[in-house]
């Protein structure tokens, strides 16, 4: 019997090289600038030239990774312990640096896998012309997905800064939030696919629980703002499903519970050490309505517009989605829960105005573009709705035509905020 080889996929391998080359430029530049925060981060703490340049959270980082007193609690080791690892060979600066930018770029490679595996299925119905469309605006969004901001016109309707108050989904300054972010997109995409499924088969799939309980656990262990977040919609979706159920799936849904405990554990140590007040101090999560947000945006409606004007976009174009796509459903209660959490929730004591749960609704922002890029793509596939797709790629362009700029202003040593 003779066995024919599998013909290698050409446009495929095709798109896969072009993604790298993105990639690879993706990450040159993304290290000199987290390079550049971590230089001159010293050169303003440490000389008489005080040079408020390339402004960052870097400083402390480095300092926290050599064991010195940073003046924060830090209670999440894995960027730390990275960042100590490259230290054994590379400077403190340069340490950092290539901690956050391997990091970041392992994002981008997992966003790439993650929309080819979510369009698979729409793929596979095309002929090759349009399956190496779809391959290249999937890496081509994968990549520009990292490099979107809010949007910044010349006027602020009661906006007070680009970024603080109005937030994007990639914040260049903070490394940890960049650090926890590919564990995050791992957790996030198992969490969808396991939701599909745990009902019905809830043994059957030992390998997905495993790799999303790790992944939820590290993406913890590195920076708890996306846990919460995600920690709150499961909570809300497997009780709503177990009474939807009429309470008959108890196995299935404390099985999928437990996934969380490792977690859950691991948030309570990080509790006691962030917000556990020292004697004589002020300390615990406190409730408002929007009160520190409305110190940096005196319009919060107009914030929120300039935020995620394209996931709103493909929302309304996607009404229909509502009833019938899961993750469509899922992603929206996402970002309703991390809106929630800046809204009402603040850090009680000094710390109050760094607005800490900030950190949190930026990756409700991350998600709504993830999963609106992903619908955009397959309304390409889709004639009738093309027209649609037009529109809303041309939102994501308007976030993209904003965020470049402020990328580079960043990458020159200008200001985020």
């Amino acid at each position: 019997m003779e066995i024919r080889k599998k013909t290698p996929d050409k446009k495929k391998i095709a798109d896969y090289c072009i993604f790298a080359l993105m990639t690879a430029a993706v990450a040159v530049v993304t290290f000199i600038l987290f390079y550049n925060q971590a230089v001159n981060g010293v050169i303003y703490h440490e000389t008489d030239f005080q040079v408020d340049r390339f402004h960052s959270d870097m400083f402390a980082y480095m300092q926290e990774m050599q064991g010195l007193d940073s003046g924060y609690s830090f209670p999440y080791p894995v960027f730390f312990k990275l960042s100590a690892l490259f230290n054994f060979f590379l400077s403190p600066e340069a340490s950092v640096a290539l901690a956050t930018c391997f990091l970041n770029t392992l994002a981008i490679i997992f966003t790439k896998l993650s929309f080819d595996m979510f369009l698979k299925d729409e793929t596979d119905k095309l002929k090759e012309g349009g399956k190496f469309l779809i391959y290249l605006l999937s890496s081509l969004f994968s990549v520009s997905l990292f490099f979107v901001s809010m949007l910044t016109p010349p006027f602020y309707l009661g906006t007070k800064f680009r970024y603080v108050g109005v937030f994007t989904a990639n914040p260049f300054q903070n490394a940890t939030y960049m650090a926890a972010r590919p564990f995050a997109i791992i957790s996030f995409v198992f969490f969808l696919k396991l939701m599909a499924e745990y009902e019905n088969d809830y043994k059957g799939k030992l390998r997905d629980y495993i790799i999303f309980s790790v992944a939820f656990l590290v993406s913890t262990m590195t920076k708890p703002s996306f846990t919460l977040v995600l920690g709150a919609a499961a909570l809300v979706v497997i009780i709503a499903r177990f009474v939807k159920n009429k309470f008959k799936t108890v196995k299935q849904s404390l099985f999928f519970g437990l996934l969380f405990v490792p977690t859950i554990l691991d948030l309570l140590y990080q509790f006691k050490g962030v917000f556990v007040p020292s004697e004589g101090e002020v300390g615990g999560v406190g409730f408002c309505l929007g009160k520190i947000w409305l110190l940096y945006t005196d319009n919060i409606v107009t914030s929120v517009v300039f935020a995620i004007m394209f996931p709103l976009a493909v929302m309304f174009l996607n009404l229909k989605r509502f009833k019938s796509d899961y993750r469509f459903r899922f992603t929206w209660l996402f970002y309703v829960i991390s809106f929630c959490m800046a809204f009402f929730c603040y850090e009680k004591g000094s710390r109050a105005v760094d607005f800490n749960f900030s950190w949190s609704y930026m990756y409700g922002i991350f998600f709504a573009f993830f999963e609106s890029l992903v619908i955009t793509i397959e309304d390409w596939t889709n004639k009738k709705r093309m027209p649609f797709a037009a529109v809303e790629t041309l939102a994501f362009l308007a976030h993209l035509a904003c965020g470049i700029p402020y990328f580079l202003k960043i990458f020159m040593g200008g200001s985020y905020y």
